[in-house]
């Protein structure tokens, strides 16, 4: 499979017969005439392949040849190089200066913030039809640089896609956007669109949001540890001196919400307080949007509800429920007709309330 470059557009092609030269990148070496110059194999998204169509056209007698040539292609095998393949794609739209440069990758120009994050919020935009704003860009900018960051800060092509982010993480700053990306295209695009998750925002931002509204006031926001896309909920509550305290679950996953949609774990979503009385803490999305107005139109049982055909069975359905205790998740299954949550022992399995 290839990936053309097209301005900032991407267009996967199959080819079914091809044969590929391995490219070498070539260093300076010591010693007269060149002996000794050192060639290194570049990683297989990196190296960028021209394909070239002719055309042998003849016409009364007339004999021309047609010629043209792609923008440089990167050529993938596998379905686990395709996050590293855009990568380079997005690298090389934004700072490529010769098209048919296939060496580019050999010593790639590092970018500003302000090129960068625009060419970021463009990929948003046309993945998931919403871009980011510039609080979204200015914590990510932060993840990526420091708090220090301005317009004129520079990312190297391996601080951006190599080297782990920040230092301490087994992944790249790209590896944890791309799979946000992917985590919001799979379970929560609707979401994302109707600007119900707020997504980049640091744990220092939302507890300063969340410290100043009424208890029970929680947002969403992507995890900042999660590999391939995680997203958490955090609330704010407030004990007897009436100081804030803040919760927030263990990020859910493609695993979880493969199984159990993000408005139907808000919905149902329980904690144990101190007396082990669950109840649901989360009663309005920031800033004040009570929770079954933001998420009811896409509750599973809302659009059931809308289906015609007769059901003969009871509906049920699972909940997620949260201890004091650091302990492990549980799920309940609820039988929505009854008319109360089956009793649940405290000590058992419950999900961690750590912030992630």
């Amino acid at each position: 499979m290839a990936f053309c470059c097209f301005q900032l557009s991407v267009i996967p092609l199959l080819f079914s017969w091809q044969t590929l030269k391995e490219q070498k990148c070539c260093g300076s070496g010591k010693g007269k005439g060149g002996k000794g110059a050192s060639e290194g194999s570049l990683p297989v998204t990196e190296e960028l392949h021209v394909i070239t169509f002719t055309l042998d056209y003849c016409y009364q007698g007339l004999k021309c040849q047609l010629q043209t040539s792609t923008l440089p292609v990167v050529i993938i095998s596998n379905a686990n190089q395709v996050s590293s393949a855009w990568a380079s794609i997005l690298w090389f739209n934004m700072l490529g200066a010769d098209p048919k440069n296939q060496l580019f990758f050999s010593n790639p120009p590092a970018a500003t913030w302000a090129k960068l994050s625009e060419v970021l919020s463009w990929q948003f935009s046309d993945a998931t039809k919403r871009g980011l704003d510039m609080d979204q860009l200015k914590m990510i900018g932060e993840k990526l640089c420091g708090p220090k960051v301005t317009p004129q800060s520079t990312i190297t092509w391996t601080q951006f896609c190599k080297e782990t982010s920040p230092p301490g993480d087994t992944f790249s700053f790209w590896t944890w956007l791309d799979g946000i990306l992917g985590l919001i295209q799979e379970h929560l695009l609707e979401l994302w669109q109707k600007n119900l998750i707020m997504g980049f925002v640091s744990r220092k931002r939302e507890r300063h949001l969340l410290k100043k509204k009424r208890a029970g006031t929680f947002l969403l926001r992507f995890s900042e540890t999660t590999r391939d896309g995680g997203i958490t909920c955090t609330w704010v509550e407030y004990n007897n001196n009436g100081s804030p305290e803040f919760h927030s679950v263990v990020p859910y996953t493609r695993t979880e919400l493969k199984f159990l949609p993000l408005p139907d774990i808000i919905r149902d979503y329980q904690f144990y307080a101190i007396e082990n009385m669950p109840e649901n803490p989360l009663h309005f999305l920031y800033p004040d949007t009570p929770r079954n107005e933001a998420f009811g139109p896409y509750y599973s049982e809302h659009r059931e509800g809308e289906m015609t055909e007769q059901k003969k069975y009871l509906n049920r359905r699972l909940i997620r429920v949260s201890s004091r205790h650091q302990d492990e998740p549980r799920v309940l299954e609820l039988n929505s007709g009854a008319s109360r949550i089956p009793e649940v022992n405290p000590e058992a399995p419950c999900i961690p309330e750590v912030n992630p």
